[in-house]
């Protein structure tokens, strides 16, 4: 019998024995993006293969995220699976936001203490918590080739809408079909294709509007998060088998060798390389990876991604003479900003995420998995085959 992502599934109960290593890994590698991006290194990093970090890395972060917790949207009310994703993303996001205005902004700020807390942009700087984004605080990073306090923050709002997207799929009960899901993220890549072609000839404020929900990269973030989930309701007819993944290796390794950075936000290149990113980005989530076991400890990966840029900042700020060295510096600053964002991101699990992940137990079996609570049940669900439409 052929091995299915469904099989591997049902074998660990559920669990993919290959996420934890897989989430770690695309945070570390982006934060080796963020230090080329943050050191003036554009050019570079853009004219060279490295440019498809940018293309890819996100994008896997949300089809992994797709995949994951459409098992959960099958589960639970939609009560619940909101309160889970909200108890899981808020309240370090809601950390990072009043460290980085409270904390390390008077720290670094340029300007007057009086000046800062008075500025329109330190207030503003809090609804960065509800998703709407803002980078500036009041004279902080100022003299950094880039002055965001915290430019990945850009993918909140994303993820918020993703989450808006499974809500009503749970409602409208697509979630349990995958013929319905189908038509809908074949609707979503269509209009994309038909904005790129035709916005031009819409009222600007409709082109703008509609490019952004269907063209930009941050659609191109829905896109993956959609097929995610279409994997996981098709994992029972999906072959888990290398040579498909070599394949989509191979498609990714020509479109960095092909294509360019200004195709992040072209749409018709996502028919092919979004699909084979999702098909990697399962494969190696149900493939068991070895994972040094201080990793085995927590899940720090969304630390280290929340964390990491302004702590990159404060070092290019503090030693720019180090730092700004073209190409050799954003080494210097992955190296030792690594350390520093692992290191918060570890304290962040453990006294932040950690507490208020054991107050998921009684809904979320990955939380009764990781043992947040020695005392919670820590029967797995069995694994649903796929609902018929």
């Amino acid at each position: 019998m052929q091995k299915t992502f469904g099989h591997v599934l049902t074998a660990h109960k559920g669990l993919g024995p290959g996420f934890d290593f897989l989430r770690i890994a695309l945070a570390f590698s982006i934060v080796l993006a963020h230090s080329f991006l943050l050191t003036g290194n554009d050019a570079f990093f853009r004219s060279s293969p490295l440019w498809f970090a940018e293309y890819a890395l996100v994008p896997m972060f949300f089809a992994l995220s797709g995949f994951l917790i459409a098992g959960s949207a099958q589960r639970l009310s939609l009560k619940n699976f909101l309160l889970n994703r909200g108890l899981r993303i808020v309240p370090a996001l809601a950390v990072d936001i009043v460290v980085c205005a409270l904390i390390i902004g008077p720290l670094v700020t340029t300007v007057a203490v009086r000046d800062y807390f008075l500025g329109a942009d330190f207030y503003r700087y809090f609804l960065n918590i509800i998703g709407w984004i803002h980078y500036s605080l009041p004279g902080v990073f100022e003299q950094n080739p880039t002055h965001r306090v915290n430019g990945a923050l850009w993918t909140v709002p994303w993820e918020i809408f993703c989450y808006i997207i499974m809500s009503a799929l749970m409602i409208t009960s697509i979630i349990k079909s995958w013929q319905k899901l189908a038509l809908l993220t074949g609707g979503f890549i269509l209009s994309g294709l038909l904005v790129q072609s035709f916005g031009h000839l819409l009222p600007y404020r409709v082109n703008l509007v509609l490019s952004t929900l269907f063209v930009s990269r941050g659609a191109q973030l829905v896109f993956a998060f959609l097929l995610g989930i279409l994997a996981y309701q098709l994992r029972e007819f999906i072959p888990h088998k290398k040579s498909l993944f070599l394949a989509c290796m191979a498609v990714c390794v020509l479109a960095m060798l092909i294509l360019s950075s200004p195709s992040i936000e072209s749409v018709p290149n996502r028919l092919l390389v979004v699909p084979a990113l999702v098909y990697i980005t399962v494969f190696v989530g149900l493939t068991p990876v070895p994972l040094p076991s201080v990793f085995h400890k927590g899940d720090y990966s969304y630390g280290v991604y929340l964390y990491h840029d302004p702590f990159l900042q404060i070092l290019i700020s503090l030693a720019p003479g180090l730092f700004l060295i073209p190409k050799t510096g954003a080494l210097a600053l992955y190296a030792i900003g690594m350390c520093a964002a692992m290191g918060i991101a570890v304290f962040s699990w453990h006294m932040i995420e950690k507490p208020i992940l054991g107050m998921r137990k009684k809904f979320s079996f990955v939380a009764k998995a990781r043992g947040v609570d020695e005392n919670a049940d820590i029967t797995i669900l069995p694994v649903e085959k796929p609902a018929k439409a």
